[in-house]
């Protein structure tokens, strides 16, 4: 949903709303949810010595790729 469109199905009181709820209930983190069960699968499988960590199973950010005309800027920023 865009913002705009939001605005004007939502008003203030009723976003309000929801985010005192966010806040109180938030929704789980699907990441950590799969995490942990890739873990539980490991370790009821039997085939390991050590059960890994669940982080292992959660992906880190990757940056993007930067172009060469964007490295020849940031070079340029350095040279000054």
């Amino acid at each position: 949903m865009t913002v705009k469109r939001l605005l004007t199905e939502c008003d203030s009181e009723e976003l309000s709303e929801w985010y005192a709820y966010d806040q109180r209930w938030p929704l789980p983190d699907s990441w950590w949810q799969t995490a942990r069960l890739c873990r539980t699968v490991m370790a009821a499988s039997g085939n390991y010595k050590r059960v890994p960590e669940e982080n292992i199973f959660i992906p880190s950010q990757v940056k993007p790729h930067q172009t060469a005309e964007e490295m020849f800027a940031e070079l340029q920023k350095l040279q000054g």
